[in-house]
């Protein structure tokens, strides 16, 4: 990574997932059951210090999508090919998943093509032993760098859900990031803040689509941070 890949990032403004195992992000638009947990956001003179970046529990991290697999599995893009452990989630509608070589660094970054409005689907890591765990009342942080063109629909969003132990198929609580529609003109860096819930012990970072168009995702950070002022500083 460029400079996202520093220790310490300056945040000022910060407003801003086989069988049993696989635990897609539906998302309604009625009411939903999950409940809602609120992005953190940065005082004026804070930094979020990153930990290790840890999207998932699988030995190879894959959060560049630099390799893939023969998989040709529900996960995989039309080709068969899968950047495991990550892999693409088809929710509603026509939506096409790739391994492109259009990337903000490296060779490779992973893509979703969302053909109608309807189109609903996400980047994730689907089996839930490979979901990242997490410490309840920690603070963790979701970034990447995405590019999108997006013609109609809600957009793209970044999300992240926290499983409990008795969760056996959805999630208890996600954390939802803004909606973002029309073209990006080139790569931006997205983030979320969150707070890991009391009894959570899985995570679970996911890159989502919902309408017609295209979003590129490469460099995905996910992991523990502490916020810190900055020394001199704005108080």
């Amino acid at each position: 990574m460029k400079e996202n890949t520093k220790k310490r990032v300056v945040w000022f403004v910060l407003c801003t997932i086989l069988a049993v195992s696989c635990i897609p992000v539906r998302v309604s638009k009625s009411t939903s059951k999950h409940i809602i947990l609120q992005p953190l956001s940065l005082e004026l003179g804070s930094e979020i210090v990153l930990g290790e970046n840890r999207p998932s529990e699988y030995t190879y991290q894959n959060w560049s999508y630099e390799y893939y697999t023969d998989s040709r599995d529900v996960f995989s893009c039309a080709d068969g090919r899968r950047p495991f452990p990550w892999g693409g989630e088809k929710f509603e509608g026509i939506i096409n998943f790739y391994v492109s070589s259009d990337s903000y660094i490296g060779k490779r970054s992973f893509q979703m093509e969302g053909k109608a409005i309807n189109s609903h689907g996400a980047i994730a890591v689907p089996d839930l032993p490979y979901k990242p765990d997490v410490i309840p009342g920690q603070i963790y942080y979701l970034g990447c760098w995405v590019k999108y063109n997006i013609e109609k629909g809600y957009g793209v969003r970044l999300a992240q859900q926290f499983f409990l132990p008795s969760d056996s198929f959805y999630p208890n609580y996600v954390c939802y990031g803004e909606w973002l529609t029309g073209k990006s003109n080139g790569w931006i860096y997205l983030g979320l803040l969150v707070q890991a819930p009391e009894s959570s012990y899985k995570g679970d970072p996911v890159i989502e689509l919902w309408g017609q168009g295209n979003v590129w995702v490469d460099e995905v950070y996910f992991g523990s941070v502490t916020i810190d002022k900055i020394p001199g500083g704005v108080t």
